[in-house]
């Protein structure tokens, strides 16, 4: 499920992108290994990070942590942080930590994408990566998991410890305001060239008023 919720929600949005920058196929092929690699190695250690210092913050003490899937072994997805005995409250702000992080993630990338004219299109789809799609992503198979799937993971948690409505509501609110905000990023793309020609473009009609 999460291959499947990363070739939907990550790489065809970044496709998009792309493609809307007049990019070469050869550079897509390329690029799209390349944000690979960028998104999966901090994406443990952030989700992780998140339910550590939250934890930490709130007096827990740690029992075991795996920040780092452990490639060595095979594994390329599992991490954890594992406390001792710990009071409702403290678990529930540990446990919600991430997907709290994933919307300020969210609200950083509409700042970044305000000078988008700017970017290189390598550049555009690494924060269209790591901003509006990463926190997509964290929520929507986290949620998905325990929802539909019948997991056990964090958002089972929530919804025995939040009003199951609240958590609904917020969850479909991080994943709907980054989703629309990628939209609307590739949406507003323009190729470098298109961009030259306007600006040629707007350069002749101020040189025509002079």
């Amino acid at each position: 499920m999460g291959s499947l919720g990363y070739f939907l929600l990550i790489v065809v949005p970044g496709l998009a992108y792309l493609r809307k920058r007049a990019e070469t196929n050869q550079r897509i092929v390329i690029y799209t290994f390349v944000l690979w690699i960028l998104w999966y190695l901090p994406y443990a250690p952030v989700h992780e990070g998140c339910h550590f210092v939250a934890g930490s913050l709130a007096g827990m003490h740690l029992k075991s942590h795996q920040f780092i899937p452990p490639l060595w072994r095979g594994d390329f997805i599992h991490g954890y942080v594992s406390w001792e005995q710990g009071k409702p409250w403290q678990r529930l702000l540990s446990t919600q930590a991430p997907y709290s992080i994933d919307g300020l993630i969210i609200l950083s990338g509409l700042f970044l994408f305000r000078g988008r004219s700017r970017f290189t299109p390598f550049v555009g789809a690494l924060k269209l990566t790591e901003t509006f799609l990463r926190s997509v992503y964290d929520v929507a198979i986290n949620y998905s998991s325990d929802t539909i799937f019948g997991g056990v993971g964090d958002f089972r948690f929530l919804l025995r410890g939040y009003p199951p409505l609240a958590v609904h509501a917020c969850a479909w609110l991080v994943m709907l305001l980054g989703m629309s905000s990628a939209v609307r990023e590739i949406a507003l793309a323009k190729s470098d060239r298109t961009d030259r020609v306007e600006h040629c473009f707007q350069n002749s009609l101020e040189l025509r008023g002079d």
